[in-house]
């Protein structure tokens, strides 16, 4: 059954774009209408002036003094040939006041509207990561139950087969290796999950210190050894004795054993991964290059995000949850280093580059 969630989020889309259509048909309106107010005042005291002028035109010709006819209308002016008319001034200076309380409602008007779009694109955008971010956890849900089942079923099957049958020492032992796979490839599952949960609730205070590389790039492909083994894909590693990087012994494990399960699930069988690491005047950079199934160039930076999955409908390409390339990122940062992924496209393989600021030489 599918959460009502996503319904619900589209509802609030549709009803903020409504509420911003709603905004701006009142906003017009308002305008409007002070368009239409204005010119009326603008008429009313124009006529009532003109009215004016021809009851002073009037009261001149009954023979009173101009003089005094001004004192009573100081907004009326007398011609040369003694016709009385309203003040240029007065008549320009009622188009400025329309003017400018026009201008005053079209600028509050316009600011009002650009503070409502403003508004409606961040609670819209919101709403769109919101979304996405859920979509990528049911995906995460939907990969860790399959993560679950492939080596829980392994496990019972070969656990029933050792429980049900005489084998021979051979058949007896692979099964065990089977076993202990199996559960490295959960443990490993939890640990991701674990580390994400722990990084995101920033409670990573583990402090930096000298890390052999060469130690540790050897423990991780030692640790992958018989996986790759069983894929057909070789490993080779070329760091030299005594480089050393400034992070956390175990962000950095973290780091390798992510990046080299990743290569190693994603190439094909007799293909090769290979490790190489170099320092520089102030950092150490480790490359992790596969000719497996590789990822279109533009997904590169997404790589990282957490949840985020690449289209496990290709061929050759295995599914994950989404958490081992966060974790690698999330690691590097903290310890002050960078991460990137570059590939050429589907079947051209791929290489991930990290960067941590260098000690010096340890000792191996």
């Amino acid at each position: 059954m599918k959460s009502p969630r996503p319904a619900l989020t589209r509802s609030l889309q549709v009803g903020f774009l409504v509420l911003l259509g709603l905004c701006t048909a009142q906003l017009a309106y308002w305008l409007a209408d002070e368009v239409t107010y204005t010119a009326s005042v603008q008429t009313r005291l124009r006529t009532e002036y003109e009215s004016d002028a021809r009851g002073a035109q009037a009261m001149l010709r009954g023979g009173w003094a101009w003089t005094r006819l001004e004192a009573i209308y100081p907004n009326l002016t007398i011609g040369a040939d003694s016709v009385v008319s309203v003040r240029t001034a007065v008549l320009d200076d009622l188009e400025a006041q329309r003017f400018h309380r026009l201008n005053r409602y079209a600028w509050e008007g316009g600011f009002f509207l650009v503070v409502l779009l403003a508004a409606m694109a961040v609670v819209y955008r919101a709403l769109r990561e919101e979304a996405v971010l859920r979509r990528r956890q049911e995906h995460f849900l939907d990969a860790v139950s399959h993560e679950l089942k492939s080596p829980l079923a392994s496990l019972r099957l070969s656990v029933e087969t050792l429980a049900l049958r005489e084998l021979s020492a051979e058949r007896r032992a692979e099964l065990i290796r089977r076993m202990l796979a199996d559960l490295r490839r959960l443990e490993r599952m939890d640990t991701n999950v674990l580390e994400a949960s722990r990084l995101d609730a920033g409670n990573e205070v583990l402090p930096s210190a000298p890390v052999a590389l060469g130690v540790e790039v050897k423990a991780v492909v030692e640790e992958l050894q018989e996986q790759a083994t069983e894929s057909g894909v070789a490993i080779t590693s070329d760091v030299g004795p005594g480089l050393g990087v400034h992070a956390d012994e175990e962000r950095v494990r973290t780091v390798l054993r992510n990046l080299l399960h990743n290569a190693v699930r994603a190439t094909t069988g007799g293909g090769h991964v290979a490790v190489h690491a170099a320092a520089s005047s102030s950092d150490v950079r480790l490359e992790v290059r596969d000719d497996g199934v590789g990822f279109p160039p533009e997904q590169a930076q997404r790589l990282f995000e957490k949840f985020y999955r690449i289209d496990t409908n290709e061929p050759g390409r295995q599914g994950g949850t989404g958490l081992g390339l966060y974790l690698v990122r999330r690691c590097v940062e903290l310890d002050g280093g960078t991460v990137s992924a570059e590939s050429s496209g589907t079947g051209g393989g791929a290489v991930f580059t990290v960067t941590w600021p260098a000690a010096g030489a340890v000792e191996s």
